[in-house]
C-alpha cells in the first residue's frame, strides 16, 4: 500500500514481472517452511533454452548454493568488479555492464537490493530490478542454478562461496526468456537495464590518446558507466586472442583512470577488466610488465596493482587507443552525455512513446520505399526555446553531416534543407550557423527481441523533417519532395539508435522506421529537451475517410468483340455464361499470369444483379471485363518489382487509384482475408478485395441511419470479419 502514490513502472513501484510480488511470495515461504520454487521459470533444460548435452557426465543439475558450497554467502565482503566471471555463456556484454555498475553504489542497489541474504530470513527467493522500456520491472527467482560437475554452468564470482552476480544473471534471463536468449549483446543493453540511463558510444580513432584519457577521466567522475572493445571483421575473428592478450569482439569494462610517473615523465592509464576473470593484456604496463620497477612503491600501493590472473589490469592510453576500437558510455544524466558540458545544473523534460511497425498499415520501411515511407509512425517537436549557439552546435552539425553524408543504406543525398525542401543557399548557411539552436536527445529502441530464444534484431533508424504547417498526417507527398534535416544515422540491427542533436526552434516530425517494408516490431522511444521548450510528442494515424469513385472507363472495341465472339462460340439457349464460362472468356482476355480461379469468377458473377440465376448477360460480361482489364493495368502500374503480386502498401495505393481510398485497418483486415496472412497478394487477390469493397459500400449505401450511425469504416470492419 506504501507504494499507492508512486506511478506503476516507476523505481518505487515497480511492474511485477509474471504478477510475482516478492514481498507476499516470501513470506508464504517462511510460514510454510518450504524453500522458494518458481513455477515460472523451472529449474529444467528449458529455461536454459539449448538442447540436453546427451553425455551423462554433461548432465546439468540444479542445486541451491547452500548446495553448492557449505559457506555459501550473498555477498562475500563488499561488491567489486571482480566478483563477476563468465561461464559458459557468450553474454560478456551483459557481465561488463554488470561490473561497471558494481563502482556505482547507489546505482547497483537499484538493481540489486541490499537487505537480501542466505543466511537471515532466508526463504530460498530473490529479487531484483531491471529498467525495461521507460519502466522498472522486479524480477523474483529462486536460488536453484545450474551445476555442471559441481562448478556453476554461468556465472560465478573469483570468491567461490559468493552468489549474487549468478542470482542477477538469473533473474535477467528469466525477464528474457532464457539463459540462450543472453547469447550476444552490445554492452549498451546492459547499462541502459541496470540504470535507465541513456547509452552512447564513441569511436576511438576520433580522438588524440590524451583528449579521449580526459574524456573518459571526466565521465567516470560524472558517474557514467564505460566500456570498450575491438572489432571483429569477421564472425570467424570473435573471440580470437590478440598478441597483447586482448579479445576481439569482446565486452570489456573500463573501471578507472590514473597516471603515474616513469623517469619523470607522466603516463596516462586506463584500468579495465575481462568479464572472463582470466586472459589479461600483456603488452606495457600489464600486471607482470617490468614498467612497474621505475615506479615509486607508494604509486603502486596506491593504484591497487594486483599481479594476478583476475582479468582486470592497467593499459596506456597510447595502446589504448591503437589497439580498441569503440567506447560505449551510458548516465542517467543527459548532461553527463556532454563532454562540452560544463554545467551540470540544467534539467531536462522527457517525453516517451511506445509504439508499433504493423505489416501494411505502419510498417512502411526505409526512404528508399517512397510509397510506403510516410505509413510509418509520425511524432511531432515543438521546439521553442533555444538553449545553445549555432556557433557552439557548428561541430555537432559537422559530425552529424560526415556521419549522415555516407552511411546511410536508403539514400546518399541527404543534405539539410529548408522547410520546402530547397537546399539551403551559403548565405542563408552562414546565417543559420549564428542562429540559436535546441537540443534534442533521442532515442529509438526496439522491443522484446531476446525473449524467444535468440537475438532476432531488425535495421531500424528515425529520420527528422522541418515543417511550417501541418494537419494530420504529413502525406507521402510531403516526404518525397523534401529530404530530412537530421537522422539518427544509417540503418543498424541494434536494440536501440541514439543521437543528440541542435535543432533550430520550429516545428518538426520524427518518423521511426524499419529498413525493409512489412516487417513487424514493437519500440519505444524516448526523447529528452531542455526545460524551457515546449515539447510536444503526438503520434498521427496515418489514415482517411473511405471514399468510393465510380470508374467509368468506356469498354475497348475489341473487348466488345471478344465478348460477342465468346457468347455466341458457347452457343447459350439463354444468352448467358454461368462462372465457369465466364472464367473462360475472362482469361482470354487477361494476360496469361493473372488468369482466374473459378472461386474469383464466381464472385464477381454473384456480386451483379441476375435475377437469382447466377449467369451473366452480354452487358454485364462486358462491364466485367472491362473493369478486370483495368484493374490489370493498375496492378501493373502498383507491382513495383514486377513479381507479379502486390505487398500491403502496394495494395493500398492500387484500391486508391481503383477507386477505393480505405483506412489502414481496413486494408489490414482485407489482407488477412484475402492474402491469408502472406506478404505477397496475386492478382487474383486484388479483385477479390476490390469486388468485396464495392458491394461492401453500395450496402452501405443502402442500409438504414440507425446502421450507418458509425460510419462506413466501422461497417466495412465488421462485415469483412464475416
Amino acid at each position: 500500500m506504501a507504494n499507492s502514490k508512486f506511478q506503476l513502472g516507476s523505481f518505487e513501484n515497480p511492474v511485477k514481472f509474471k504478477d510475482q510480488d516478492y514481498s507476499s511470495l516470501k513470506d508464504a515461504s517462511m510460514k510454510s517452511g518450504c524453500l522458494f520454487c518458481d513455477p515460472t521459470f523451472p529449474a529444467e533444460q528449458k529455461s536454459i533454452g539449448m538442447p540436453e548435452d546427451p553425455k551423462p557426465e554433461n548432465a546439468v543439475a540444479w542445486l541451491r548454493p547452500k548446495e553448492i558450497c557449505n559457506n555459501a554467502v550473498f555477498v562475500e565482503d563488499t561488491i567489486g568488479t571482480t566478483d563477476i566471471c563468465q561461464g559458459q555463456l557468450g553474454n560478456c556484454w551483459l557481465l561488463a555492464a554488470l561490473s561497471c555498475l558494481t563502482m556505482h553504489p547507489q546505482l547497483f542497489v537499484k538493481v540489486v537490493p541490499s537487505e537480501q541474504s542466505l543466511t537471515e530470513a532466508y526463504a530460498g527467493i530473490f529479487h531484483f530490478r531491471f529498467w525495461q522500456y521507460g519502466e522498472w520491472v522486479e524480477v523474483v527467482v529462486d536460488d536453484r542454478l545450474p551445476v555442471r560437475s559441481g562448478r556453476l554452468l554461468f556465472s560465478y564470482s573469483r570468491s567461490k562461496n559468493e552468489f549474487w552476480s549468478a542470482l542477477v544473471e538469473k533473474a535477467y534471463a528469466k525477464l528474457m526468456g532464457f539463459y540462450s536468449s543472453l547469447k550476444g549483446g552490445n554492452i549498451s543493453e546492459g547499462m541502459e537495464d541496470f540504470t535507465g540511463g541513456i547509452a552512447s558510444s564513441k569511436p576511438v580513432s576520433a580522438f588524440k590518446p590524451p583528449v579521449l584519457w580526459r574524456q573518459l577521466t571526466a565521465a567516470l567522475s560524472r558517474g557514467t558507466l564505460l566500456s570498450c572493445f575491438i572489432q571483429a571483421k569477421t564472425w570467424r575473428d570473435i573471440g580470437m586472442v590478440t598478441p597483447e592478450g586482448l579479445v576481439k569482439g569482446h565486452a570489456y569494462a573500463i573501471t578507472d583512470t590514473d597516471q603515474v610517473q616513469k623517469d619523470s615523465v607522466e603516463v596516462l592509464l586506463v584500468k579495465l577488466r575481462n568479464p572472463w576473470g582470466f586472459v589479461e593484456y600483456k603488452g606495457p604496463w600489464s600486471d607482470k610488465s617490468e614498467d612497474w620497477d621505475k615506479v615509486d612503491k607508494a604509486e603502486i600501493k596506491r593504484l591497487e596493482l594486483k599481479k594476478q590472473e583476475d582479468g582486470e589490469f592497467w593499459i596506456a592510453v597510447e595502446a589504448f587507443s591503437s589497439l580498441f576500437n569503440v567506447v560505449e558510455l551510458c548516465s542517467v544524466n543527459p548532461d553527463s552525455l556532454d563532454d562540452n558540458s560544463s554545467d551540470n545544473s540544467s534539467s531536462w523534460s522527457l517525453s516517451t512513446y511506445a509504439g508499433s511497425w504493423v505489416p501494411g498499415c505502419s510498417a512502411g520501411g526505409s526512404r528508399k520505399h517512397r510509397r510506403s515511407f510516410w505509413t510509418n509512425p509520425q511524432y511531432q517537436l515543438s521546439l521553442t526555446a533555444a538553449d545553445v549557439e549555432g556557433d557552439a552546435a557548428a561541430a555537432n552539425d559537422a559530425d552529424d553531416a560526415a556521419a549522415g553524408a555516407s552511411d546511410d543504406n536508403d539514400d546518399n543525398d541527404e543534405e539539410e534543407e529548408n522547410a520546402d525542401g530547397a537546399p539551403l543557399s551559403p548565405a542563408a548557411e552562414k546565417q543559420k550557423e549564428k542562429s540559436q539552436k535546441c537540443t534534442v536527445l533521442i532515442e529509438l529502441l526496439q522491443k522484446d527481441r531476446r525473449r524467444k530464444g535468440t537475438v532476432t534484431f531488425i535495421c531500424i533508424a528515425y529520420h527528422i523533417y522541418k515543417f511550417q504547417n501541418r494537419v494530420g498526417c504529413l502525406n507521402e507527398t510531403f516526404f518525397t519532395s523534401r529530404k530530412p534535416v537530421s537522422r539518427s544515422g544509417k540503418y543498424e540491427a541494434v536494440r536501440g539508435v541514439y543521437k543528440r542533436l541542435n535543432l533550430e526552434p520550429g516545428n518538426y516530425v520524427l518518423v521511426p522506421s524499419t529498413y525493409k517494408p512489412n516487417v513487424p516490431g514493437d519500440f519505444f522511444l524516448r526523447i529528452y529537451a531542455k526545460t524551457g521548450n515546449t515539447l510536444e510528442h503526438e503520434e498521427f494515424t496515418c489514415s482517411t475517410d473511405f471514399l468510393r469513385v465510380v470508374m467509368s472507363n468506356p469498354p475497348l472495341p475489341e473487348d466488345q468483340m471478344r465478348v460477342n465472339n465468346w457468347f455466341d462460340k458457347e452457343d447459350v439457349s439463354d444468352d448467358r455464361l454461368d462462372a465457369a464460362a465466364f472464367m473462360g472468356l475472362v482469361n482470354s482476355v487477361l494476360e496469361k499470369d493473372y488468369h482466374l480461379p473459378l472461386e474469383t469468377c464466381r464472385q464477381l458473377v454473384l456480386g451483379e444483379e441476375t435475377g437469382g440465376r447466377a449467369r451473366l448477360d452480354r452487358t454485364q460480361a462486358l462491364k466485367l471485363v472491362t473493369s478486370l482489364r483495368n484493374l490489370q493495368s493498375t496492378f501493373f502500374h502498383h507491382d513495383e518489382d514486377s513479381s507479379g503480386t502486390m505487398s500491403p502498401f502496394e495494395l493500398t495505393a492500387a484500391l486508391k487509384e481503383s477507386g477505393l481510398k480505405c483506412e489502414s485497418e481496413v486494408v489490414k483486415v482485407l489482407w488477412e482475408r484475402f492474402g491469408s496472412g502472406k506478404l505477397h497478394l496475386p492478382f487474383h487477390g486484388f479483385v477479390s478485395c476490390v469486388t468485396r469493397l464495392r458491394g461492401l459500400s453500395e450496402l452501405f449505401e443502402s442500409a438504414t441511419p440507425e446502421l450507418k450511425q458509425h460510419g462506413i469504416n466501422t461497417w466495412l470492419l465488421r462485415l469483412l470479419a464475416l
